[in-house]
């Protein structure tokens, strides 16, 4: 039902004729996928995907490129925000349309500043200030201006970035525009965050509480998506609360946390962490471990190289040391530690590719500047041979440089396979179903490994329900509700869990014994697997085993 309506355009797309007719409804198109993009923006891309892939899509590729920009901001994908944006920039065709060149411009501007390109998202961002206010549209303006004063904090201009959003507060509050007072919320969410940084607290309350005055209104206006005005209020509150407990007016902390959990937005696992600030300040720990354990899995389905993902491995550590487990907090800050390595590492590759592309320009220089004179041939070849010695040089330390990180965080998880074994699934015991479910898994799981079934290279979800007598259904429910991996990852696991022991206790076999002994029948199959479980390949693991055996 949801996205029916999405569907029957685009079907009224493919029988629709050239002409007016036909720009109105891509028109319809746009603005329905545009709506949809803040409750569905998986749906919203998939809907592209297949325009895109028309033999005459119904949408020019700017718009398509924008809206996909829009989706993945939505979805916090900076990287792909950024891409997206450039290729609707790169368009002829959107310097006609003022509007969707201005989106661009912002979504640009915020993708530069997300990634530290603080003069390119100044840059950027004069420009799009410029073409809102050719528009007169202020809501733009504002957002403009919000993403500056964000860009001016991470600049150490803090004065300046504080001027940015009082400016917005003061010219927009007033407004009945709903688009301006969302802008106008959003700059009250960036100045509160910040206030609480500076321990200037009693401001940061005062500020929160305007901002729900101003919530209030936009509420009052109506015209805003689905849930905006409830998630806007789930941010107010939860840094009402922070701000509260750390003045020590904890019954106006205790208030704001409730009226947090109350929200809608507080329902699913994203939304609840924003209150972990408050929880931190407070000393509950163990709410803590309770709001962060499922938001694990949606960092493990992709990729854990991030500042949100280390910033949920030091919230957890500050927590199990609250709790005086002082052996987890160290483990989950050296694990906070391997992903600000891993980022690192990122931040040098790309240092290293800029000095590559700097190298190819002065070639090319050098070898314009040789055609045009060769009477200082020697002269420029000598400066390139010194420049090539020098950039050489420098990849080589950079090279070096993340070498050493790599072999580190080899070592790291190679201590790290014994624990990742040890852990089995979390017994189930909220309702007798669940007691049951488990009972099951743990009988499936121990006829599995005690009779060695997983070494057949052909076992499968179907030998599993053949053995164990359940269905392929059961099958299925048990391993991914007590294991979170679906059949074919969780046979994998145990395979090269296998794998494990027997480089432990057979050091002389080869690996490729060890694969085909764990029922693999591709050397480069087992490579894949085992990276996959344990972040390094059996080789280095076999070297960091036999490092810890004979030091």
């Amino acid at each position: 039902m949801k996205h029916r309506y999405i569907l029957f355009l685009i079907l009224c797309l493919a029988f629709t004729p050239g002409g007016y007719a036909a720009s109105s409804v891509n028109s319809d198109l746009a603005q329905t996928l545009r709506a949809r993009i803040v409750d569905a923006p998986d749906s919203v891309i998939a809907v592209l995907d297949k325009i895109e892939a028309q033999k005459n899509p119904t949408l020019p590729a700017y718009q398509i490129n924008l809206l996909r920009g829009i989706a993945y901001n939505e979805k916090r994908m900076m990287s792909l925000v950024e891409r997206y944006a450039l290729r609707a920039l790169d368009s002829d065709s959107i310097a006609s349309h003022p509007k969707e060149h201005l989106n661009a411009l912002t979504l640009l501007s915020v993708a530069q500043a997300f990634f530290g390109n603080c003069r390119g998202s100044i840059e950027t961002s004069i420009k799009a200030i410029e073409l809102a206010r050719k528009q007169e549209n202020k809501a733009a303006e504002y957002n403009i201006l919000t993403t500056m004063a964000k860009t001016s904090f991470t600049m150490g201009e803090r004065n300046q970035a504080y001027r940015y959003l009082d400016r917005i507060i003061s010219d927009g509050s007033e407004s009945a525009d709903v688009r301006e007072l969302a802008n106008v919320s959003a700059a009250y969410g960036v100045k509160i965050v910040e206030l609480y940084e500076d321990d200037r607290f009693e401001e940061g309350l005062s500020e929160g509480k305007k901002r729900l005055a101003l919530i209030d209104k936009i509420d009052k206006a109506g015209g805003s998506p689905s849930g905006f005005t409830d998630r806007q209020r789930a941010y107010a509150y939860a840094r009402i609360a922070s701000c509260a407990e750390r003045l020590g007016e904890k019954r106006v902390a205790r208030e704001a946390y409730d009226a947090f959990m109350a929200t809608d937005y507080a329902r699913n696992p994203i939304g609840k962490a924003y209150i972990i600030d408050y929880l931190l300040d407070s000393g509950q720990w163990k709410k803590i471990l309770e709001i962060t354990a499922p938001i694990y899995p949606l960092f493990t389905e992709t990729d854990t190289i991030n500042g949100d993902y280390h910033s949920l491995l030091i919230s957890d550590g500050r927590a199990q040391a609250g709790l005086g487990n002082y052996r987890e907090a160290y483990g989950l800050i050296q694990r906070a530690a391997a992903i600000q390595d891993s980022l690192y590492i990122r931040e040098k590759t790309t240092r290293a590719q800029e000095l590559a592309a700097v190298f190819a320009i002065n070639e090319k220089d050098m070898a314009l500047v040789n055609e045009q004179a060769k009477s200082r041939r020697r002269h420029i070849l000598l400066i390139a041979s010194c420049g090539i010695a020098v950039l050489i040089l420098i990849i080589l330390i950079l090279v070096s440089r993340a070498y050493r990180v790599s072999l580190r965080q080899h070592r790291l998880a190679a201590k790290r396979i014994d624990e990742l074994i040890a852990q089995q699934p979390l017994d189930a015991d909220a309702t007798p179903d669940s007691r049951k479910d488990y009972s099951l898994f743990a009988d499936m799981q121990s006829k599995i490994i005690s009779e060695s079934l997983f070494k057949s290279p052909d076992f499968n979800r179907d030998s599993i329900a053949e053995a164990t007598g359940l269905s392929r259904a059961k099958v299925s429910q048990l391993i991914g509700q007590f294991s979170s991996l679906s059949p074919g990852e969780y046979i994998n696991k145990l395979r090269v869990e296998y794998s494990v022991k027997l480089i432990k206790e057979h050091p002389e076999w080869t690996i490729d014994a060890i694969a085909e002994s764990c029922g693999y029948v591709r050397r480069a199959t087992y490579y894949s697997h085992f990276n996959k479980f344990f972040g390094l390949s059996p080789a280095q693991y076999r070297k960091e085993q036999s490092k810890t055996v004979n030091p």
